[in-house]
């Protein structure tokens, strides 16, 4: 009788992968994971990144580096000055002081996400929103032992919602559904044609009870008869300049 018999090399490979799933599934390789993380992966990223920033630094970094920090100079002057209001650009809470941070490396960048150097063995968590200052820079969406990765606000098709506070006024001046448009952009969306939104006001989002800076208004997209119109938004720093940057984990 003809007996069929699977080939030896065949059988050791399925046994392999078997005990590679049930190793795995045990979490038997975490801290192999997070070892060649911390060891191998880490530098290699970090030292690819600083020499990629490097290579592309230019004027034009300086100018929104610059942009962001007087603005949010100008958020602070504003709130601590009653007088200056007509000047200066407010935020409506300052940052609440019983927030508690982690605070993370960069170490890569690609598109509209960056790479930071910290992971579940330190607490990181799907969903934790990254700070830089008063800044907001997005949001974790994946999480290994020792690395994050943050999709930042202007990611395509990404979602936010976000208000507008004008220069020189306490008030929001509009709201609506901030939308990732690539390449640093975003718009804001469903906002009222009577909302006296209008360009150099700020968008920002609200965090755990407070207010963070999201861009500047650009534009306004507008068509008479239209009950909605659209505010595009530029964001104020560029990620190539990032070095360390916070992560929310809550309240004390």
């Amino acid at each position: 009788m003809y007996k069929r018999y699977l080939p030896p090399p065949l059988v050791y490979l399925f046994l392999l992968f078997s005990l590679f799933l049930a190793l795995n599934f045990f979490k038997i390789f975490h801290p192999l994971r997070a070892l060649a993380e911390k060891q191998l992966v880490i530098p290699v990223k970090e030292t690819i990144f600083s020499w990629h920033r490097f290579f592309k630094k230019d004027l034009s970094s300086c100018q929104l580096q610059n942009e962001k920090e007087i603005s949010e100079l100008k958020t602070k002057i504003a709130s601590l000055t009653e007088e200056n209001l007509s000047q200066k650009r407010l935020l409506s809470v300052p940052i609440p002081k019983n927030w508690q941070f982690l605070e993370a490396k960069v170490i890569g960048l690609e598109g509209e996400t960056f790479t930071v150097a910290l992971g579940k063995e330190d607490g990181v968590k799907e969903g934790m929103v990254a700070v830089s200052g008063e800044s907001y820079l997005g949001k974790v969406f994946k999480v290994s032992e020792k690395m994050a990765w943050i999709k930042m606000p202007s990611f395509f098709d990404d979602k936010l919602v976000a208000k507008v506070v004008s220069a020189g006024e306490t008030a929001i001046s509009g709201k609506g559904l901030l939308i990732g448009r690539g390449q640093g952009k975003m718009k804001i969306e469903q906002v009222l044609f009577s909302e006296a939104v209008k360009k150099s006001d700020l968008a920002i989002t609200t965090v755990e009870g407070g207010d963070l800076l999201v861009g500047e208004i650009e534009e306004i997209v507008e068509s008479k008869g239209e009950v909605f119109k659209t505010a595009l938004v530029k964001r104020l720093y560029n990620p190539e300049d990032l070095v360390t940057v916070f992560l929310v984990r809550g309240k004390i």
